[in-house]
Protein backbone atom coordinates (compact mmCIF):
# COMPACT_ATOMS: atom_id res chain seq x y z
CA UNK A 1 0.00 0.00 0.00
CA UNK A 2 3.06 2.61 1.00
CA UNK A 3 4.23 1.60 -2.48
CA UNK A 4 1.80 2.44 -4.29
CA UNK A 5 0.64 5.85 -2.53
CA UNK A 6 4.31 7.10 -2.83
CA UNK A 7 3.74 6.05 -6.74
CA UNK A 8 0.61 7.68 -7.44
CA UNK A 9 1.83 11.00 -5.41
CA UNK A 10 4.82 11.13 -7.55
CA UNK A 11 3.22 10.39 -10.24
CA UNK A 12 0.87 13.16 -10.20
CA UNK A 13 3.88 15.57 -8.77
CA UNK A 14 5.52 14.80 -11.98
CA UNK A 15 2.62 15.43 -14.24
CA UNK A 16 2.17 18.90 -12.59
CA UNK A 17 5.59 19.57 -13.37
CA UNK A 18 4.85 18.04 -17.08
CA UNK A 19 2.15 19.80 -17.63
CA UNK A 20 3.63 23.57 -16.25
CA UNK A 21 7.11 23.05 -18.36
CA UNK A 22 5.19 22.09 -21.50
CA UNK A 23 2.35 24.56 -21.91
CA UNK A 24 4.62 27.44 -20.95
CA UNK A 25 7.48 26.20 -23.61
CA UNK A 26 6.81 27.92 -27.30
CA UNK A 27 7.77 24.97 -28.89
CA UNK A 28 6.16 22.33 -27.14
CA UNK A 29 2.96 24.07 -26.11
CA UNK A 30 1.53 24.14 -29.46
CA UNK A 31 2.33 20.20 -29.31
CA UNK A 32 0.98 19.42 -26.00
CA UNK A 33 -1.84 16.96 -25.86
CA UNK A 34 -1.82 16.72 -29.77
CA UNK A 35 -2.58 12.80 -29.94
CA UNK A 36 -5.11 13.04 -26.93
CA UNK A 37 -7.02 15.76 -28.97
CA UNK A 38 -7.44 12.37 -31.19
CA UNK A 39 -8.00 10.45 -28.36
CA UNK A 40 -10.88 12.03 -26.49
CA UNK A 41 -12.43 13.38 -29.84
CA UNK A 42 -12.76 9.19 -30.54
CA UNK A 43 -14.45 8.85 -27.53
CA UNK A 44 -16.81 11.27 -27.86
CA UNK A 45 -17.35 9.48 -31.41
CA UNK A 46 -18.38 6.31 -29.81
CA UNK A 47 -20.70 8.25 -27.44
CA UNK A 48 -22.42 9.77 -30.37
CA UNK A 49 -22.61 6.56 -32.39
CA UNK A 50 -20.57 8.43 -35.37
CA UNK A 51 -17.74 6.44 -36.88
CA UNK A 52 -14.62 6.57 -35.17
CA UNK A 53 -12.77 6.42 -38.90
CA UNK A 54 -14.41 9.72 -39.64
CA UNK A 55 -13.05 11.39 -36.91
CA UNK A 56 -10.10 13.84 -37.96
CA UNK A 57 -8.83 16.57 -35.85
CA UNK A 58 -7.01 19.21 -38.09
CA UNK A 59 -3.70 20.86 -36.71
CA UNK A 60 -1.98 23.86 -37.46
CA UNK A 61 1.51 21.50 -37.34
CA UNK A 62 0.67 18.02 -38.27
CA UNK A 63 -2.71 18.60 -40.84
CA UNK A 64 -5.60 16.28 -40.57
CA UNK A 65 -4.92 13.74 -37.99
CA UNK A 66 -7.45 10.62 -37.88
CA UNK A 67 -8.08 8.10 -35.18
CA UNK A 68 -5.24 4.99 -35.84
CA UNK A 69 -6.16 2.12 -33.30
CA UNK A 70 -9.13 -0.64 -32.96
CA UNK A 71 -12.37 0.54 -31.57
CA UNK A 72 -11.84 -1.22 -28.01
CA UNK A 73 -9.07 1.09 -27.65
CA UNK A 74 -11.53 4.24 -27.61
CA UNK A 75 -14.24 2.56 -25.69
CA UNK A 76 -12.05 1.21 -22.98
CA UNK A 77 -9.33 4.23 -22.65
CA UNK A 78 -10.62 7.18 -24.08
CA UNK A 79 -14.65 7.23 -23.72
CA UNK A 80 -13.75 8.10 -20.05
CA UNK A 81 -11.98 10.68 -20.71
CA UNK A 82 -14.95 12.46 -22.46
CA UNK A 83 -16.59 13.50 -19.39
CA UNK A 84 -13.95 15.24 -18.57
CA UNK A 85 -12.77 19.12 -19.20
CA UNK A 86 -9.92 18.60 -21.64
CA UNK A 87 -7.32 20.23 -19.12
CA UNK A 88 -8.29 17.40 -16.33
CA UNK A 89 -8.40 14.83 -19.07
CA UNK A 90 -4.79 15.64 -19.58
CA UNK A 91 -3.75 15.49 -16.21
CA UNK A 92 -5.33 12.43 -15.15
CA UNK A 93 -4.43 10.93 -18.62
CA UNK A 94 -0.56 11.85 -17.85
CA UNK A 95 -1.02 10.84 -14.36
CA UNK A 96 -2.31 7.67 -15.02
CA UNK A 97 0.45 6.85 -17.68
CA UNK A 98 3.00 7.71 -15.03
CA UNK A 99 1.42 5.35 -12.70
CA UNK A 100 1.60 2.54 -15.28
CA UNK A 101 5.59 3.76 -15.92
CA UNK A 102 5.95 3.21 -12.40
CA UNK A 103 4.45 -0.43 -12.26
CA UNK A 104 6.97 -1.38 -15.46
CA UNK A 105 9.51 -0.35 -12.99
CA UNK A 106 8.40 -2.41 -10.07
CA UNK A 107 8.12 -5.28 -11.82
CA UNK A 108 11.63 -4.64 -13.78
CA UNK A 109 13.14 -4.61 -10.37
CA UNK A 110 11.78 -7.64 -9.53
CA UNK A 111 13.17 -9.52 -12.69
CA UNK A 112 16.23 -8.10 -11.53
CA UNK A 113 16.21 -9.67 -8.68
CA UNK A 114 15.93 -6.98 -6.04
CA UNK A 115 13.28 -8.24 -3.89
CA UNK A 116 13.41 -6.64 -0.81
CA UNK A 117 10.15 -4.33 0.07
CA UNK A 118 11.30 -1.39 1.31
CA UNK A 119 14.44 -1.18 -1.07
CA UNK A 120 12.40 -2.07 -4.13
CA UNK A 121 9.73 0.67 -2.86
CA UNK A 122 12.39 3.27 -3.06
CA UNK A 123 14.30 1.93 -6.10
CA UNK A 124 10.70 2.49 -7.92
CA UNK A 125 10.24 5.92 -7.05
CA UNK A 126 13.45 7.16 -7.65
CA UNK A 127 14.02 4.94 -10.58
CA UNK A 128 10.09 6.60 -11.97
CA UNK A 129 11.88 9.87 -11.43
CA UNK A 130 14.57 8.90 -13.88
CA UNK A 131 12.40 7.41 -16.11
CA UNK A 132 10.17 10.68 -16.33
CA UNK A 133 13.76 12.32 -17.86
CA UNK A 134 14.02 10.21 -20.66
CA UNK A 135 12.96 11.19 -24.15
CA UNK A 136 10.36 8.85 -25.12
CA UNK A 137 8.81 9.49 -21.73
CA UNK A 138 8.60 13.11 -22.04
CA UNK A 139 7.32 12.89 -25.73
CA UNK A 140 4.95 10.49 -24.40
CA UNK A 141 3.58 12.83 -21.71
CA UNK A 142 3.91 16.13 -24.13
CA UNK A 143 1.12 14.38 -26.84
CA UNK A 144 -0.31 12.13 -24.87
CA UNK A 145 0.10 8.73 -25.91
CA UNK A 146 -1.22 5.05 -24.50
CA UNK A 147 2.30 3.13 -25.14
CA UNK A 148 3.15 2.83 -21.36
CA UNK A 149 -0.16 0.89 -20.85
CA UNK A 150 0.97 -1.59 -23.38
CA UNK A 151 5.00 -1.74 -22.16
CA UNK A 152 3.07 -2.82 -18.52
CA UNK A 153 0.46 -5.34 -19.97
CA UNK A 154 3.13 -7.30 -22.03
CA UNK A 155 5.44 -7.10 -19.31
CA UNK A 156 3.46 -8.58 -16.75
CA UNK A 157 3.73 -11.77 -18.64
CA UNK A 158 7.17 -11.66 -17.37
CA UNK A 159 7.13 -11.27 -13.99
CA UNK A 160 7.92 -13.28 -11.49
CA UNK A 161 4.91 -16.14 -11.00
CA UNK A 162 2.60 -15.13 -13.82
CA UNK A 163 1.64 -18.85 -13.69
CA UNK A 164 -1.09 -20.26 -16.19
CA UNK A 165 -2.41 -16.81 -16.86
CA UNK A 166 1.31 -15.81 -18.37
CA UNK A 167 0.27 -14.51 -21.93
CA UNK A 168 -3.20 -12.71 -21.16
CA UNK A 169 -1.38 -9.50 -21.20
CA UNK A 170 0.11 -9.61 -24.73
CA UNK A 171 -2.73 -10.87 -26.22
CA UNK A 172 -5.14 -7.96 -24.74
CA UNK A 173 -2.33 -5.22 -25.75
CA UNK A 174 -1.93 -6.65 -29.15
CA UNK A 175 -5.52 -6.32 -29.77
CA UNK A 176 -5.62 -2.89 -28.42
CA UNK A 177 -2.49 -1.61 -30.69
CA UNK A 178 -1.46 -4.17 -33.03
CA UNK A 179 2.42 -4.18 -32.65
CA UNK A 180 3.06 -5.77 -29.26
CA UNK A 181 1.91 -8.93 -32.03
CA UNK A 182 5.48 -9.15 -31.97
CA UNK A 183 5.45 -11.19 -28.48
CA UNK A 184 3.60 -13.82 -29.52
CA UNK A 185 5.90 -14.64 -32.11
CA UNK A 186 8.60 -14.89 -29.70
CA UNK A 187 6.41 -16.95 -27.79
CA UNK A 188 6.26 -19.62 -30.60
CA UNK A 189 10.05 -19.45 -31.14
CA UNK A 190 11.49 -20.16 -27.59
CA UNK A 191 8.68 -23.25 -27.72
CA UNK A 192 6.53 -21.63 -24.82
CA UNK A 193 3.54 -23.15 -26.70
CA UNK A 194 0.75 -22.72 -23.46
CA UNK A 195 1.45 -18.84 -23.35
CA UNK A 196 1.69 -18.55 -26.73
CA UNK A 197 -1.84 -20.37 -27.17
CA UNK A 198 -3.16 -18.19 -24.33
CA UNK A 199 -1.69 -14.56 -26.06
CA UNK A 200 -3.61 -15.97 -29.32
CA UNK A 201 -6.88 -16.84 -27.36
CA UNK A 202 -6.80 -13.42 -25.31
CA UNK A 203 -6.46 -11.43 -28.93
CA UNK A 204 -8.93 -13.02 -30.37
CA UNK A 205 -11.42 -12.73 -27.49
CA UNK A 206 -10.52 -8.86 -27.56
CA UNK A 207 -11.10 -8.41 -30.78
CA UNK A 208 -14.12 -10.52 -30.55
CA UNK A 209 -15.86 -7.77 -27.42
CA UNK A 210 -14.65 -5.08 -29.83
CA UNK A 211 -16.84 -6.68 -32.80
CA UNK A 212 -19.75 -6.74 -30.28
CA UNK A 213 -19.34 -3.34 -29.00
CA UNK A 214 -18.89 -1.70 -31.99
CA UNK A 215 -19.20 -4.06 -35.31
CA UNK A 216 -19.13 -1.32 -37.86
CA UNK A 217 -15.71 0.04 -36.58
CA UNK A 218 -14.31 -3.34 -36.23
CA UNK A 219 -14.86 -4.73 -40.00
CA UNK A 220 -14.09 -1.37 -41.38
CA UNK A 221 -10.27 -1.66 -38.84
CA UNK A 222 -9.72 -5.26 -38.91
CA UNK A 223 -10.62 -5.83 -42.38
CA UNK A 224 -7.88 -3.23 -44.10
CA UNK A 225 -7.54 -0.38 -42.35
CA UNK A 226 -4.90 -1.76 -39.91
CA UNK A 227 -2.67 -2.13 -42.46
CA UNK A 228 -2.68 1.34 -43.73
CA UNK A 229 0.75 2.40 -42.05
CA UNK A 230 1.04 5.55 -44.04
CA UNK A 231 -1.97 7.25 -42.15
CA UNK A 232 0.37 7.53 -39.39
CA UNK A 233 2.58 10.23 -41.12
CA UNK A 234 5.61 10.35 -43.35
CA UNK A 235 8.36 7.45 -42.87
CA UNK A 236 11.08 9.89 -43.66
CA UNK A 237 10.37 12.39 -40.41
CA UNK A 238 12.83 12.60 -37.84
CA UNK A 239 10.87 11.41 -34.78
CA UNK A 240 10.35 8.38 -36.37
CA UNK A 241 12.90 6.54 -35.47
CA UNK A 242 12.23 2.73 -37.35
CA UNK A 243 14.94 1.46 -39.50
CA UNK A 244 12.51 2.45 -42.48
CA UNK A 245 12.41 5.66 -41.61
CA UNK A 246 16.65 5.79 -41.18
CA UNK A 247 16.75 4.03 -44.55
CA UNK A 248 13.92 6.96 -45.81
CA UNK A 249 16.88 9.53 -44.59
CA UNK A 250 19.77 8.00 -46.14
CA UNK A 251 17.94 7.78 -49.75
CA UNK A 252 16.06 10.72 -49.72
CA UNK A 253 12.63 9.04 -50.11
CA UNK A 254 9.45 10.12 -49.52
CA UNK A 255 7.72 6.67 -49.60
CA UNK A 256 8.20 3.32 -48.05
CA UNK A 257 10.46 1.17 -50.72
CA UNK A 258 9.76 -2.17 -51.64
CA UNK A 259 12.81 -3.19 -51.45
CA UNK A 260 13.36 -2.31 -47.93
CA UNK A 261 11.27 -5.26 -46.73
CA UNK A 262 13.87 -7.17 -47.75
CA UNK A 263 16.45 -5.55 -44.98
CA UNK A 264 13.44 -5.85 -42.93
CA UNK A 265 12.83 -8.71 -43.42
CA UNK A 266 16.79 -9.86 -42.62
CA UNK A 267 16.77 -7.61 -39.49
CA UNK A 268 13.94 -9.57 -38.48
CA UNK A 269 14.84 -12.79 -38.70
CA UNK A 270 18.62 -11.95 -37.07
CA UNK A 271 16.06 -9.99 -34.22
CA UNK A 272 14.07 -13.24 -33.01
CA UNK A 273 17.10 -15.09 -33.79
CA UNK A 274 18.75 -13.22 -31.24
CA UNK A 275 16.34 -13.49 -29.14
CA UNK A 276 15.71 -17.15 -29.30
CA UNK A 277 19.36 -17.45 -28.72
CA UNK A 278 19.57 -15.96 -25.07
CA UNK A 279 16.10 -17.17 -24.21
CA UNK A 280 17.82 -20.56 -24.67
CA UNK A 281 20.99 -19.52 -22.45
CA UNK A 282 18.24 -18.81 -19.78
CA UNK A 283 16.91 -15.29 -19.56
CA UNK A 284 13.45 -15.54 -20.95
CA UNK A 285 13.42 -11.31 -20.19
CA UNK A 286 16.39 -10.81 -22.37
CA UNK A 287 15.05 -12.47 -25.38
CA UNK A 288 11.78 -9.95 -24.15
CA UNK A 289 14.13 -7.28 -24.59
CA UNK A 290 15.83 -8.57 -28.22
CA UNK A 291 11.78 -9.01 -29.02
CA UNK A 292 10.99 -5.43 -28.25
CA UNK A 293 14.14 -4.11 -30.28
CA UNK A 294 13.11 -5.97 -33.20
CA UNK A 295 9.33 -4.94 -33.28
CA UNK A 296 10.97 -1.30 -33.09
CA UNK A 297 13.11 -1.77 -35.66
CA UNK A 298 10.91 -3.39 -38.23
CA UNK A 299 7.96 -1.80 -37.87
CA UNK A 300 7.31 0.92 -40.45
CA UNK A 301 6.71 3.84 -37.51
CA UNK A 302 8.26 3.57 -34.31
CA UNK A 303 8.01 7.15 -32.94
CA UNK A 304 10.23 8.53 -30.29
CA UNK A 305 7.48 7.64 -27.70
CA UNK A 306 7.08 3.96 -29.04
CA UNK A 307 10.68 3.45 -27.37
CA UNK A 308 9.21 3.73 -23.57
CA UNK A 309 9.57 0.06 -24.23
CA UNK A 310 13.45 -0.03 -23.29
CA UNK A 311 12.91 0.64 -20.11
CA UNK A 312 13.04 -2.29 -18.44
CA UNK A 313 16.29 -2.87 -20.32
CA UNK A 314 17.45 -0.04 -19.03
CA UNK A 315 16.10 -0.88 -15.37
CA UNK A 316 18.04 -4.45 -15.50
CA UNK A 317 20.72 -3.05 -16.62
CA UNK A 318 21.41 -0.90 -13.88
CA UNK A 319 20.54 -3.69 -11.65
CA UNK A 320 22.55 -5.95 -13.35
CA UNK A 321 26.04 -3.49 -13.19
CA UNK A 322 25.11 -2.89 -9.49
CA UNK A 323 25.23 -6.49 -8.77
CA UNK A 324 28.35 -7.63 -10.62
CA UNK A 325 30.40 -4.28 -9.29
CA UNK A 326 30.60 -3.76 -13.87
CA UNK A 327 31.87 -0.67 -14.45
CA UNK A 328 31.69 -1.70 -18.08
CA UNK A 329 28.06 -2.55 -17.76
CA UNK A 330 27.42 0.57 -15.94
CA UNK A 331 29.33 2.55 -18.61
CA UNK A 332 27.00 0.83 -21.54
CA UNK A 333 23.95 1.89 -19.33
CA UNK A 334 24.70 5.14 -18.91
CA UNK A 335 25.15 5.61 -22.58
CA UNK A 336 21.94 3.64 -23.58
CA UNK A 337 20.45 5.94 -21.08
CA UNK A 338 22.20 9.07 -22.63
CA UNK A 339 20.73 7.41 -26.50
CA UNK A 340 17.27 7.34 -24.89
CA UNK A 341 17.30 11.30 -23.18
CA UNK A 342 18.93 13.62 -25.53
CA UNK A 343 17.38 14.83 -28.75
CA UNK A 344 20.66 15.03 -30.89
CA UNK A 345 19.76 15.67 -34.31
CA UNK A 346 18.50 18.64 -33.06
CA UNK A 347 21.90 19.77 -31.85
CA UNK A 348 23.13 19.32 -35.60
CA UNK A 349 20.22 21.02 -36.95
CA UNK A 350 17.97 18.37 -38.23
CA UNK A 351 14.72 19.25 -38.22
CA UNK A 352 11.49 17.73 -37.14
CA UNK A 353 9.22 17.21 -40.17
CA UNK A 354 10.75 18.79 -43.15
CA UNK A 355 8.69 19.17 -45.72
CA UNK A 356 10.35 16.50 -48.11
CA UNK A 357 13.65 14.42 -47.13
CA UNK A 358 16.95 16.39 -46.39
CA UNK A 359 20.29 16.01 -47.95
CA UNK A 360 21.85 14.84 -44.63
CA UNK A 361 25.93 14.57 -44.00
CA UNK A 362 26.75 11.46 -42.30
CA UNK A 363 27.23 13.16 -39.11
CA UNK A 364 23.16 14.16 -39.45
CA UNK A 365 22.09 10.81 -40.58
CA UNK A 366 23.75 9.62 -37.45
CA UNK A 367 22.36 12.26 -35.03
CA UNK A 368 18.81 11.56 -37.01
CA UNK A 369 18.64 7.62 -36.51
CA UNK A 370 20.45 7.48 -32.50
CA UNK A 371 17.73 4.92 -31.36
CA UNK A 372 17.68 2.40 -34.72
CA UNK A 373 21.50 2.33 -34.49
CA UNK A 374 21.44 1.15 -30.83
CA UNK A 375 19.15 -1.29 -31.41
CA UNK A 376 21.29 -2.95 -34.06
CA UNK A 377 23.85 -2.78 -32.15
CA UNK A 378 22.30 -4.43 -29.29
CA UNK A 379 20.83 -6.90 -31.33
CA UNK A 380 24.61 -7.83 -32.72
CA UNK A 381 27.03 -7.16 -29.89
CA UNK A 382 24.10 -8.65 -27.01
CA UNK A 383 24.40 -12.31 -27.77
CA UNK A 384 28.42 -12.36 -27.44
CA UNK A 385 27.90 -10.42 -23.94
CA UNK A 386 25.26 -13.11 -22.87
CA UNK A 387 27.44 -15.79 -24.36
CA UNK A 388 30.26 -14.41 -21.94
CA UNK A 389 28.08 -13.76 -19.19
CA UNK A 390 26.75 -16.84 -18.72
CA UNK A 391 29.34 -18.90 -19.90
CA UNK A 392 29.15 -21.68 -17.22
CA UNK A 393 25.46 -22.45 -17.84
CA UNK A 394 24.92 -24.82 -20.86
CA UNK A 395 22.58 -23.69 -23.52
CA UNK A 396 19.23 -24.57 -23.02
CA UNK A 397 19.53 -24.53 -19.04
CA UNK A 398 16.69 -22.65 -17.83
CA UNK A 399 14.89 -21.96 -21.40
CA UNK A 400 11.82 -23.83 -20.34
CA UNK A 401 11.45 -22.74 -17.02
CA UNK A 402 10.08 -19.29 -17.07
CA UNK A 403 8.42 -16.75 -15.18
CA UNK A 404 6.90 -19.19 -13.28
CA UNK A 405 9.47 -19.95 -10.67
CA UNK A 406 9.02 -19.17 -7.19
CA UNK A 407 10.69 -16.19 -5.42
CA UNK A 408 13.69 -16.99 -3.50
CA UNK A 409 12.87 -16.81 0.27
CA UNK A 410 14.04 -14.13 2.56
CA UNK A 411 17.42 -14.62 4.18
CA UNK A 412 19.31 -12.79 7.12
CA UNK A 413 20.63 -9.32 5.47
CA UNK A 414 24.37 -10.42 6.68
CA UNK A 415 23.79 -14.18 5.04
CA UNK A 416 22.65 -12.01 2.27
CA UNK A 417 25.89 -9.79 2.33
CA UNK A 418 28.15 -12.88 2.07
CA UNK A 419 26.77 -14.57 -0.13
CA UNK A 420 27.53 -14.22 -3.86
CA UNK A 421 25.15 -12.35 -6.44
CA UNK A 422 22.16 -13.84 -7.69
CA UNK A 423 21.72 -14.44 -11.53
CA UNK A 424 18.73 -12.60 -12.12
CA UNK A 425 18.99 -12.73 -15.72
CA UNK A 426 18.71 -16.80 -15.30
CA UNK A 427 15.73 -16.45 -13.50
CA UNK A 428 12.54 -17.05 -15.36
CA UNK A 429 10.36 -15.24 -15.42
CA UNK A 430 0.38 27.81 -26.70
CA UNK A 431 1.15 30.11 -29.74
CA UNK A 432 4.54 29.12 -31.72
CA UNK A 433 7.42 32.14 -32.21
CA UNK A 434 8.27 30.47 -35.05
CA UNK A 435 6.44 30.22 -38.63
CA UNK A 436 3.89 27.32 -38.47
CA UNK A 437 4.16 25.46 -41.49
CA UNK A 438 2.00 22.31 -41.90
CA UNK A 439 3.72 19.28 -41.61
CA UNK A 440 2.96 15.70 -42.05
CA UNK A 441 0.06 13.67 -40.26
CA UNK A 442 1.27 12.40 -37.16
CA UNK A 443 -0.72 9.97 -34.23
CA UNK A 444 -0.14 7.08 -32.59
Amino acid sequence: MLTWSAVTVTAFALALVAQAVYTSDPHWGIRYMADLWVYVASGQAVRDGVSLYDVVIMSPLYGPMPYLYPPLTAVVLFVPLTFLPFGAAGLVWNTATLIALGAVVWISLGIAGVLRTRTRTVLTVVGLVLVFCLLPTRIHLIFGQINAFLVLLVLLDFRRGAGRWRGIGIGVAAALKVTPMIFIVYLLITGQWRAARTAVLAFLGTVAVGFAVAPRDSLEYWGGLVFESSRAGAVYATPNQSLASAMARVFRSEVFATWWLVVLAVVGVLGLAVARYVHHRGSDFLGFCAAVLTGLLVSPVSWEHHWVYVVPLLVWLAVRAHQRRSAGLAAVTVLLSAVFTLRVFWWVGVQEFPPEPMDLNPWQQLASSMMPVAALLLLLLGPLWVRHEFRSRPAGAGAGAVAQAPAPARVPASAAAAAPAPDPAATPPATSTTPVVPEPTRSG
